[in-house]
């Protein structure tokens, strides 16, 4: 098994700063207990606003004792086990989009002194579902956690698996991402179009995404539906991360990739890489590029990623664990991650989340039906 081992200090570090640097400087109002959330300002330490947290428990305004918030009076939570150890499980290579978010949401949950130690291990293929095996062979534990996102439920329905992720236990959504299609920097393509319009005249032409059906296939499938080419036509090569991807199109072994946009922000910032198209509505701060919009093509769609736990967790267990993540996302470290990598609050949580879930596969399954990839 190959873990990793992230001490964080450097990262939290970095984090922190970043928010000093980017975060407009503002006195935030104070929160009455009807309307207030995990992180706001309030006034009367002592005060709790009822139904305000997590499954409906309750916030208290007190002055926090841990993280980026310290000596802060905040509506916060008044009895929180912060977490010991953990083991993430990533079905990605290093470098992939599930290690990443782990590693971002670990680091943050250290910097606010929710979590004391991790690693994460990574177990790709089978599009995802072998990494999803593992953590749910894993069921006796209660230090494990595991990544899901659009391209697991993806992967658990075009491979048609008999492993059901709602053997375990929905944890808290974490983030929404945007896509990429880039190619490389000496391409003689210039924009989407013209390399839309070449697929179309050869569906055959290599083109690199993620793991077959998940969320770069779909999209890549989406986006040429709309000029008229089948996503059965096309000649995608599937990889385990958007790492494998950049290298596969920097090799010329494909002529262009998709991902999120994390994966390629280093390769398009040394200049190696080009964005000829994003899938978000405006531009975005952290990676050069123009939108399908901006190109004429009115389409907008993004990934998705949040933590599932092993089942063998108690109710209070399950809710403090949900506590420790919301205390976690109020905080700098994760908000400044937010904007290094123009990523999204999911805001869906526990029994939310369990709702988001079961809409989720319905939709992507008929979606990879309509498309032919499942």
């Amino acid at each position: 098994m190959m873990r990793k081992k992230i001490t964080g200090a450097v990262i939290a570090s970095l984090a922190l700063a970043l928010v000093a640097s980017t975060a407009p400087i503002a006195s935030a109002a104070p929160k009455a207990a009807a309307i207030a959330k995990v992180g706001d300002d309030c006034i009367k330490a002592g005060r709790t606003a009822p139904g305000r947290g997590v499954e409906g428990s309750d916030l208290t305004c007190l002055v926090v004792t841990t993280g980026s918030l310290k000596g802060e009076l905040k509506w916060w939570y008044k009895n929180v086990t912060p977490l010991t150890k953990l083991e993430w499980v990533a079905s990605s290579g290093v470098g992939g989009g599930y290690g990443t978010t782990a590693i971002a949401f670990a680091d943050a949950m250290k910097a606010e002194g929710m979590l004391s130690d991790y690693t994460v291990s990574y177990k790709s293929g089978g599009s995802g579902t072998v990494g999803l095996g593992y953590f749910l062979d894993q069921k006796a534990r209660k230090d494990i956690a595991f990544i899901t996102g659009f391209a697991m439920l993806a992967g658990v329905a075009s491979t048609k698996s008999a492993l059901k992720p709602e053997d375990s236990i929905a944890g808290p959504g974490l983030m929404r991402e945007y896509e990429a299609i880039v190619v490389p920097a000496n391409s003689k393509y210039r924009n989407i179009n013209q390399l839309l319009d070449d697929i179309k005249a050869d569906p055959k032409i290599p083109f690199a995404g993620g793991s077959k059906g998940t969320v770069d296939h779909v999209y890549l499938g989406l986006l040429l539906s709309k000029v008229g080419v089948k996503a059965v036509d096309i000649n995608y090569i599937p990889y385990s991360g958007g790492q494998d991807v950049a290298i596969s199109v920097l090799g010329g072994q494909t002529v262009a990739g998709v991902s999120g946009t994390s994966e390629f922000t280093s390769y398009v910032k040394s200049g190696k890489l080009r964005v000829l198209a994003l899938s978000s509505p405006k531009r975005l701060a952290s990676i050069k590029g123009s939108t399908l919009v901006a190109q004429g093509i009115d389409f907008t769609y993004s990934n998705w990623r949040g933590v599932m736990l092993p089942s063998s967790l108690s109710e209070a267990e399950r809710v403090n664990w949900l506590k420790a993540a919301e205390l976690t996302r109020a905080g700098a470290t994760w908000k400044a991650t937010l904007v290094a990598k123009d990523w999204r609050n999911l805001d869906e949580s526990g029994k939310t989340f369990v709702s988001f879930l079961a809409a989720q596969k319905k939709e992507i399954t008929a979606t990879l039906v309509s498309l032919g990839l499942a």
